[in-house]
């Protein structure tokens, strides 16, 4: 049995570089493993990143990737299976329609891409309101992988990159912590800026990943917490063609999954002027497909009044380990 051995979660965002940075600066590779969960969202600049530094520090980075092909298959069964009856609270038939049924289950595959599959398995994409994608595509994964590397170690350090003055929920972030026998959490950048980490990364003569030049913020592409700032540099992009047409893909592909018909990637936004519920639903999804989200980000003023008022900001999505940024 080994004695410490040193995980970093790496998302290929700045601050987990950094922490890779400083885990080499002290340790012997030997004793360090980063750790990359891929959601099969990532733009295509990360992963060029992270083979990036594998190359300029000769290390290998560990690829995780989410699979849900047995829950793909338990919902499939439950699907043709159905023979409910009566309403939901909203008043909504339980039983899928024989319709429903036949799309839903032609869709239920595994397509190769986690986030996809996850979204098929749910009928829905995440949103501000239900944001499932970190904890079933990033943090059950990783943590999986902790639990299978402490019976083979005496002590565990998990690595992670978080600073207090990224969120409220960060801001007391312990620097070393205890979690149990063995087990610790490490965060050495919890009193830096966002200066001190590009510093850092500039100071071991690295490139930050390139993705910072038009986004505020390296995770899916898109990530449901994107502000207009960063969709007007996402999908003016040389890649933005591909993920404009990959997301209206998606979209039909989850419509079809879903007990509804309907889905929509950032469903959770109000550019039909209220809530879903709040107007039909047709109207709803049709202001809310990506082509319309496209349109809305390449204007230069908002949309329509207050739409996505909390949204103008830094995105905001702050996984508690650290994985998506």
């Amino acid at each position: 049995m080994n004695h410490t051995h040193h995980i970093i979660g790496l998302s290929g965002g700045k601050d987990s570089t950094a922490t890779l940075l400083l885990a080499l600066d002290r340790l012997t590779k030997d004793c360090i493993q980063p750790v990359f969960v891929d959601t099969g969202n990532e733009h295509p600049a990360t992963y060029n990143y992270l083979s990036y530094l594998e190359s300029y520090f000769s290390i290998q980075i560990t690829r995780l990737k989410p699979d849900f092909t047995e829950e793909i298959a338990a919902k499939r069964r439950f699907i043709a299976l159905d023979r409910r009856t009566g309403r939901d609270k909203h008043g909504v038939k339980l039983r899928w329609s024989n319709r429903r049924k036949r799309e839903a289950l032609a869709e239920l595959k595994p397509s190769g891409s986690p986030f996809l599959d996850l979204c098929l398995l749910k009928g829905m994409f995440p949103s501000n309101r239900s944001r499932f994608c970190t904890d079933f595509l990033k943090t059950r994964v990783f943590v999986s992988f902790v639990d299978e590397m402490a019976q083979s170690h005496k002590k565990v350090i998990i690595w992670q990159g978080i600073r207090r003055d990224e969120s409220d929920k960060r801001k007391n972030a312990k620097l070393f912590e205890r979690v149990g026998p063995g087990f610790y959490y490490f965060r050495p950048l919890i009193h830096w800026s966002e200066k001190d980490v590009f510093q850092c990364i500039a100071d071991h003569g690295l490139n930050p990943n390139p993705l910072y030049q038009s986004l505020g913020r390296v995770g899916c592409a898109p990530c449901i917490y994107s502000n207009k700032k960063d969709l007007r540099g996402l999908f003016n992009s040389d890649d933005g063609p591909e993920i404009l047409q990959k997301m209206r893909g998606w979209e039909a592909r989850v419509s079809r999954a879903s007990k509804t018909g309907q889905a929509v990637f950032f469903q959770g936004k109000e550019l039909a002027g209220a809530h879903l519920g709040e107007v039909h639903p047709l109207v709803f999804f049709q202001r809310h497909r990506i082509d319309a989200i496209q349109h809305w980000a390449s204007k230069s003023t908002r949309f329509v009044g207050e739409d996505w008022q909390d949204f103008e900001k830094e995105s905001s999505c702050s996984s508690e380990w650290g994985l998506c940024e």
